[in-house]
């Protein structure tokens, strides 16, 4: 099998670009909302919304030797590390949470980012070690039929 490339959305870029343009029409609207701070954080938005926009690299690939999500890792993961898959919701989004053999050898192989992100994902208690479709350029039934060649799918749990 050919290797599977998906991309981030363009939506979360024009999402993001969108808000940001609001927040900078407020700023430029209300005289007291002219702090610094604020300022600085919606041209962090706006900044960070525009290379959503035109960032193009893979973010998630699969291929017969293992899958390779940019959030993580660079590198491939073997879909041995891996024990299953089963979807849950968080906040009424679906996301694809993959069942790892050994959890705390597959975040000390995860980039600094990636433990960033995991470290992240359990305050906002998230699903540990998932996917979220509408990030990427991907539908959920898409990204169950391509993770489903490998991995068994295990109940909700």
């Amino acid at each position: 099998m050919e290797e599977v490339q998906i991309r981030t959305s363009r939506r979360l870029g024009v999402f993001s670009l969108a808000a940001s343009g609001l927040g900078a029409a407020v700023i430029l609207a209300v005289e007291f909302m002219r702090i610094p701070l604020l300022i600085v954080a919606v041209l962090a938005l706006m900044f960070s919304a525009i290379l959503l926009l035109v960032d193009r690299r893979v973010k998630l690939a699969f291929s017969d030797a293992g899958m390779r999500y940019s959030r993580w890792r660079p590198a491939v993961v073997p879909w041995h590390e891996f024990a299953g898959y089963r979807w849950v919701k968080w906040r009424h989004q679906s996301h694809l949470q993959l069942l790892p053999r050994r959890p705390s050898e597959l975040v000390a192989g995860f980039s600094p980012y990636g433990k960033f992100n995991h470290f992240c994902y359990g305050l906002l208690r998230m699903p540990p070690f998932s996917i979220a479709a509408s990030q990427l350029e991907v539908h959920d039934s898409r990204l169950e039929e391509l993770v489903a060649r490998y991995l068994p799918e295990q109940p909700a749990g």
